[in-house]
């Protein structure tokens, strides 16, 4: 499901002006999805998402002109932060974060392209 959901969303998000499919794995097991979005403003997401029956790994790295502006991850690191392993890079440090999916990060990038 979350193959579909993901190209779903980036496909027609008002937002996005071209999808890159990077990779794709659909299997009893798992499901996972590796694909570069590219956005109105020319800035770029690379969506990194896998799941399984219970389990679920996602990063989510937005950047312009190669420079990172905010990733939302759940890398097992940063175990001293609340709600870990959820946590969110910015250019100056690592916070908490939520447990989040694509559309909730398309919705804050949607919100500050338009800032």
């Amino acid at each position: 499901m979350v193959v579909a959901r993901n190209l779903t969303l980036l496909r027609s998000h008002n937002i996005v002006v071209e999808v890159r499919i990077l990779k794709t794995l659909i299997e009893p097991d798992i499901e996972l999805i590796k694909a570069t979005a590219t956005f109105k403003d020319g800035s770029l997401l690379h969506v990194s998402e896998a799941e399984g029956a219970d389990w679920r790994e996602y990063s989510y790295h937005w950047q312009k002109s190669e420079k990172m502006i905010r990733r939302w991850d759940n890398a097992p690191h940063h175990k001293d932060l609340p709600n870990f392993p959820h946590h969110v890079h910015n250019s100056r440090n690592v916070i908490s974060g939520e447990d989040l999916n694509l559309a909730d990060v398309l919705a804050y990038i949607e919100m500050k392209i338009k800032d």
